[in-house]
């Protein structure tokens, strides 16, 4: 057997760092990235200047006007009827006018939170809590008590609205 020559050579080592390519980011990148920022800082304080301040008397007011027409434009309907649509209208008042959850909560969740309609004074709070509770009586009872009225029920509504919105 012949010998047979190894052809390799040697070569000199290289530095790790010569085999990672390198990408060199263009400069016009930075100037667009930094200009997109502007844009976005520009239309953030355009936004945060169109927007108003909410009035909360205004919005009172409009909550007040909305219950008022809706209590006025209840028509004969029955008893339960409308001891539920006096009970929602009211709830929606509290809700928009005074930021209070009676929207979603039950009969007795309203009632027995403490801290409920803390911008009324104890007397109109006593009575609306009375007002509720008889609303309830007649939405929730397996016959209609004696004596309940449709006009009466909304007239009582009318009232406690009125109180509400002047405390």
């Amino acid at each position: 057997m012949a010998e047979e020559e190894n052809s390799f050579e040697l070569v000199e080592s290289r530095d790790a760092m010569e085999l990672v390519p390198q990408r060199e980011i263009p400069g016009w990148w930075f100037a667009a990235g930094f200009a997109g920022l502007l844009v976005i800082a520009a239309l953030l304080l355009l936004f945060r200047k169109s927007t108003k301040t909410e009035d909360p008397q205004a919005r009172e007011r409009m909550a007040y006007l909305k219950a008022k027409d809706e209590l006025g434009d209840l028509g004969t309907e029955g008893v339960r009827d409308t001891a539920i649509h006096v009970s929602v209208i009211l709830r929606r008042y509290l809700a928009d006018a005074l930021g209070e959850p009676a929207l979603f909560e039950t009969h007795e969740e309203f009632v027995s939170r403490h801290d409920g309609l803390k911008d009324l004074s104890e007397e109109v709070r006593h009575e609306t809590g009375e007002f509720f509770s008889q609303l309830a009586e007649v939405k929730y009872a397996v016959e209609v008590p004696e004596g309940c009225d449709s006009g009466k029920m909304a007239e009582g509504g009318m009232k406690l609205l009125e109180r509400m919105h002047a405390a």
